[in-house]
């Protein structure tokens, strides 16, 4: 089953099946009340509002996401950047709701995940959504014990204490990742190949800025962009400024084949993650070198290629035996 979960092509074949309408993923960039997309909800939502959902209309959403929040939290099971399947209907009645809940059971009972090991745990949601204030019964889905989605029936909707046009909602999400995880017991983060030997943090943070790349986001100091250099940062601080090695060079080339396909996007934007990446492990040797006490660092461009950064390094009176530890590449097997 692990190929059908790997491909959008048969999840988005059994929910149309079952009577979805398919919307295609949209961009990662929110622009309202948080900086990026974090649940499929969200968009659909505001395409509700905006009357293109009908009344009770099942749909269905695999909507790439991002959230900040995961980066302190990184391990199996635990991402930035993961794909929020989502299914939804507006102006439904709770009977409708279970029945979606129903077809998601059938759904992972397909992919090898028996409802037999399955518990839940409901809890009323008292919740804020832009400019809408939402009440609803949350219940959390575990799989052995291991939460693999939420599904909530909002049953009270409103804007500045008033009803609006939609006066029900379900929102159903699973996160695709951790389904597939526990469908084939491989690490949650290996996609086409297995990458035992590259750190976890450093997948999490190559797929993070692999999406972010696909969906056209460039490095800068304010917004979606600034992500991108945070996360850089992070990924430099982990590996020691070095560059990045075989192994990680190909695993960051299938994330981005990866999020390409559930996307719908056809921008690859490699060299933008790569140029990053290198313009911040120039600025974590020099703050290196800085603390061993080399002088004379403070007008090298970091803006550069390593090749032209290590000769400038040179010129500045680096010694050679010093600047040859810093050309390392950790060749994995």
């Amino acid at each position: 089953m692990e190929k059908n979960i790997l491909y959008p092509d048969y999840i988005k074949k059994f929910f149309i099946d079952n009577g979805y309408k398919y919307f295609k993923p949209f961009s990662i960039i929110n622009n309202q009340d948080t900086v990026f997309i974090s649940a499929g909800i969200q968009p659909l939502l505001k395409s509700v509002r905006e009357n293109q959902i009908l009344d009770c209309e099942k749909v269905y959403l695999p909507q790439p996401v991002i959230r900040t929040q995961y980066s302190e939290s990184i391990e199996e099971g635990t991402s930035i950047a993961f794909t929020n399947v989502t299914t939804a209907t507006f102006n439904n009645s709770e009977e409708e709701h279970l029945k979606m809940v129903k077809d998601w059971y059938n759904f992972l009972n397909e992919i090898g995940i028996s409802k037999n090991n399955i518990s839940t745990l409901s809890d009323v949601y008292e919740t804020r959504w832009d400019d809408l204030d939402l009440i609803g019964k949350r219940t959390f889905h575990y799989y052995n014990n291991l939460e693999i989605g939420d599904t909530t029936f909002f049953s009270k909707i409103a804007k500045n204490g008033k009803s609006i046009s939609v006066k029900t909602m379900s929102d159903l999400g699973f996160g695709l990742e951790r389904l597939r995880w526990r469908a084939t017991n491989k690490s949650y983060y290996d996609l086409y190949s297995k990458f035992d030997e590259i750190d976890l943090k450093v997948k999490a943070y190559l797929s993070a800025l692999a999406l972010l790349a696909v969906n056209e986001v460039k490095p800068s100091n304010k917004n979606a962009g600034y992500r991108v250099r945070l996360f850089s940062k992070k990924l430099i601080n982990i590996i020691e400024g070095r560059s990045l090695n075989v192994q990680e060079l190909k695993y960051l080339e299938e994330c981005i084949i990866y999020w390409k396909l559930w996307q719908e996007k056809d921008y690859d934007n490699k060299e933008i993650i790569i140029n990053e990446l290198t313009r911040n492990g120039n600025r974590f040797i020099l703050d290196m070198l800085s603390e061993e006490g080399y002088k004379n660092l403070t007008g090298i461009n970091i803006n550069i290629s390593r090749e032209e950064f290590n000769k400038r390094l040179r010129f500045s009176g680096v010694p050679e035996e010093r600047v040859k530890k810093l050309i390392r590449y950790k060749v994995l097997k």
